[in-house]
C-alpha cells in the first residue's frame, strides 16, 4: 500500500525515525509529499491542493488549535491526520494503529454519496442552532421578492410550521395565496419563472450528515445538494461561529455547490458584537454577506399584524437591509 505523507515537525530526525517506522510497519510506500516549516505554509499547501481520494497521512507534533488549520483540514475528508510526540520510542505503537487505521480505511472505504443536481430556482433559508429568525427571514425576503418576480414559500421547517400561521392562516394549510406573485405552500413542485424559497429550519451537523442514514436527515441533505442558492442566517454568539465554519468547510470542498449568501442578524453595537461581526466578515470572506440590525419593535408590530415589514415599517433599517439582500438575489 502506498501512501503520501505530510509533515508539520519540529525534529528532522523524528521525521526521518517516523518515515522508516512506517515502512517497517507494513507500508510498502511510503513517499514524503511534502514537508511544512511553518504552520502558514502547511495552510497554504492544503488550501491548494486538489480534493481527491489519495490515501494521506499529516503528522505534527504540535496541538492543531487555529481556526485557519482547522478549516484547511476539513477540505481533506481522506486526510489522517495524527500528533506524534517527539519520541520514536513512544511513537512506535501510534504508528502501527495508524498504519492499521489507514489499511481499514482505505479497504472499507464507503463510495461518496451522489450530488444532486442543482435546481433551477430552488432558494434555501437555513441557519445555525437555536438561532431565531430563519421562519421570519423567509417570509420577509419573499414578499421583497415577490415585488419583482413569482414567489412560493414552501415551508419546510422540520419542527414546525409556522409561515402561514405568521400571515394568520392555519399552521396545517396547504397553501394560502397572498397575491398573484406570492404563495406559501407546503409543497415543491418544479416550475419555471418561480423562486421556491424554502424555510428548512436549523442546519444539522454536516460534518457528519452527508452520512447519515436517517430521513430527515438525508431529505435536508438533498436539500442543501439541490439547492441554486443558501441563505444562512446566525446571531453573534461565539457557539454560532463554529457552525458557520462546518457549512463554510461543506462549500470549499465542493459538496455544497449552491451560491451562499451569509447573513449576521440581529446585529447591535456592543464590543462583543462588534468583534464577533470583525470574526464573521473575515470568515466568510469572498461570500456574499449582509449583516441585519436588531429591531425587536418592528418585528412584534409586523407579527401583532400578521404582516411583513414592508406593511407596517417600511423605513426601518432591518427592512432597508432584507430588501437589499432581495435585490441581490434578483439582480
Amino acid at each position: 500500500m502506498s501512501i503520501s505523507i505530510i509533515t508539520y515537525l519540529q525534529d528532522a530526525e523524528f521525521e526521518d525515525q517516523v518515515i522508516e517506522a512506517l515502512i517497517s510497519k507494513g507500508i510498502s510506500e511510503a513517499k514524503l509529499e511534502y514537508r511544512a516549516i511553518s504552520e502558514q505554509s502547511l495552510v497554504n499547501y492544503l488550501d491548494a491542493l486538489a480534493i481527491s481520494d489519495v490515501r494521506r497521512i499529516l503528522i505534527l507534533d504540535c496541538e492543531i488549535e487555529t481556526v485557519a488549520l482547522k478549516r484547511a483540514l476539513r477540505k481533506h475528508p481522506h486526510l489522517v491526520t495524527c500528533d506524534f510526540k517527539s519520541d520514536i520510542t513512544v511513537a512506535l505503537d501510534e504508528i502501527e494503529a495508524l498504519v492499521n487505521r489507514s489499511v481499514r480505511e482505505s479497504d472499507s472505504e464507503v463510495p461518496p454519496r451522489q450530488t444532486l443536481k442543482a435546481q433551477q430556482n430552488l432558494f434555501v433559508v437555513t441557519g445555525t442552532t437555536g438561532a431565531p429568525g430563519v421562519t421570519t427571514l423567509t417570509m420577509n425576503l419573499g414578499f421583497e421578492i415577490s415585488r419583482l418576480k413569482r414567489v412560493e414559500l414552501v415551508d419546510s421547517h422540520p419542527h414546525r410550521r409556522d409561515l402561514a400561521f405568521l400571515l394568520g392562516a392555519k399552521r396545517n394549510s396547504e397553501q394560502v395565496r397572498l397575491s398573484d406573485q406570492l404563495l406559501i405552500t407546503n409543497q415543491f413542485r418544479e416550475a419555471e419563472q418561480v423562486i421556491q424559497l424554502v424555510d428548512a429550519g436549523p442546519i444539522p451537523d454536516l460534518a457528519k450528515a452527508f452520512s447519515d442514514r436517517r430521513e430527515s436527515i438525508k431529505n435536508y441533505v438533498n436539500l442543501l445538494e439541490s439547492a441554486e442558492r443558501i441563505f444562512f442566517l446566525m446571531t453573534p454568539d461565539n457557539n454560532h461561529m463554529f457552525e458557520l465554519e462546518i457549512i463554510l468547510a461543506s462549500l470549499d470542498a465542493g459538496r455544497l455547490r449552491a451560491r451562499a449568501t451569509f447573513l449576521l442578524n440581529q446585529m447591535g453595537n456592543s464590543s462583543r458584537e462588534r468583534s464577533i461581526k470583525k470574526r464573521f466578515e473575515s470568515r466568510v470572506g469572498n461570500y456574499s454577506s449582509h449583516c441585519l440590525p436588531f429591531d425587536r419593535d418592528s418585528l412584534d408590530r409586523a407579527k401583532a399584524r400578521y404582516c411583513a415589514l414592508m406593511d407596517v415599517a417600511p423605513r426601518s433599517r432591518l427592512r432597508r437591509s432584507i430588501v437589499e439582500v432581495a435585490n441581490a438575489v434578483v439582480e
